[in-house]
């Protein structure tokens, strides 16, 4: 559990907001190359990074493990008077959460920034009852003008800033689990693996801009050609008041696994039986057409790629206190690599 701890803690320090994903690559290559797992790494021109794991087998086949690296986040939209910055979002962020928020402003050099929040005894009349929007709010920077000018341009993005805390119950919390927390249940799937037994090549994919329309999995994916695919991400966990849909999915009972149009039927039941076969706990789910994740990209890239799809039960999905049972993450990264010894 402490070295999936430590990737995590690695792979959520670094900044990535979609479309400013190569702000992260510097950082992503001198670590991952620390870890001594791929035989080469690499990043494209969309913020994708990759590497591969080569099994040293003669026409072997290639296994892509996708998650994506980009995060949720804002642009600058406007300074003004007072140090303040009007924004937008990147990614769907609900205003309701942000008041009094922190976040990241990686201008030409990084500085604080709160999202200002109106106190109660100063509303006017029926003014909590507003719907609030992201262009409602403005961020708090306590600069002056002219001094903020020469650090921050339009343009210039925002994040959340990642502070672990361990819960208790095995619980995590920070920001940035989306889906950063599913690289590094690969890269402990990756650690778990002699290569040299493998009967097939290895591709980590760390892709961009899933969260503003998937292209990173996209032209990665037909950069890598992979025989066949496992998509990684996050899933809602059930929370008091969530629909009773999502009573199926809860925060540790394992990762879930996913049957729908965008994946492939016998990889998935052949993870299934995998799972029970390795006594791994394990969740099942059904969507009926997309699935909000990278297995669509993946799925319909080149020829078609057959897709397997495991997303780890999260709570608090796109705020800065996302929360994340480590057990499901641990079992996840057993599954994968249960998966890929078996191919």
């Amino acid at each position: 559990m402490e070295k999936l701890y430590g990737l995590i803690e690695n792979l959520t320090s670094y900044p990535g907001v979609s479309g400013f994903e190569d702000m992260a690559f510097e950082g992503l290559k001198e670590y991952i190359s620390s870890l001594n797992i791929f035989d080469e790494i690499g990043t494209t021109s969309v913020g994708s990074f990759y590497g591969i794991m080569r099994c040293g087998k003669k026409d072997a086949p290639l296994i892509l493990c996708d998650a994506h690296l980009d995060t949720v986040g804002f642009v600058v939209t406007e300074i003004c008077e007072g140090g303040f910055l009007r924004v937008a979002p990147i990614g769907g962020i609900a205003a309701k959460i942000l008041s009094a928020t922190e976040v990241n402003i990686y201008g030409k050099k990084t500085i604080k920034g709160i999202f200002a929040s109106k106190p109660p005894h100063l509303q006017e009349p029926g003014e909590s009852e507003k719907k609030l929007t992201v262009a409602d709010l403005c961020i708090d920077t306590g600069l002056p003008l002219e001094e903020l000018k020469k650090i921050v341009r339009v343009g210039t993005p925002v994040g959340f800033p990642c502070k672990l805390q361990k819960l208790i119950g095995d619980n995590l919390a920070g920001a940035g689990f989306d889906d950063r927390l599913c690289g590094a249940a690969i890269l402990r799937a990756l650690m778990m693996l002699d290569k040299k037994s493998l009967n097939v090549d290895v591709a980590f994919q760390f892709s961009g801009n899933e969260e503003t329309g998937y292209k990173g999995a996209m032209t990665t994916a037909y950069r890598l050609n992979p025989d066949k695919a496992i998509v990684i991400d996050v899933t809602h966990a059930f929370v008091p008041g969530a629909p009773k849909t999502r009573e199926g999915t809860k925060a540790g009972n394992g990762p879930d696994i996913c049957f729908s149009p965008q994946t492939n039927r016998a990889f998935t039941k052949y993870a299934v039986s995998l799972a029970e076969k390795e006594e791994i706990p394990y969740q099942l789910s059904a969507a009926p057409g997309r699935t909000g994740t990278n297995s669509n990209a993946v799925q319909t890239t080149r020829n078609g790629i057959p897709v397997l799809l495991v997303s780890i039960p999260l709570k608090n999905m796109h705020t800065m206190s996302e929360i994340v049972n480590m057990n499901d993450a641990l079992s996840t990264a057993k599954l994968v690599s249960a998966v890929l010894k078996s191919l």
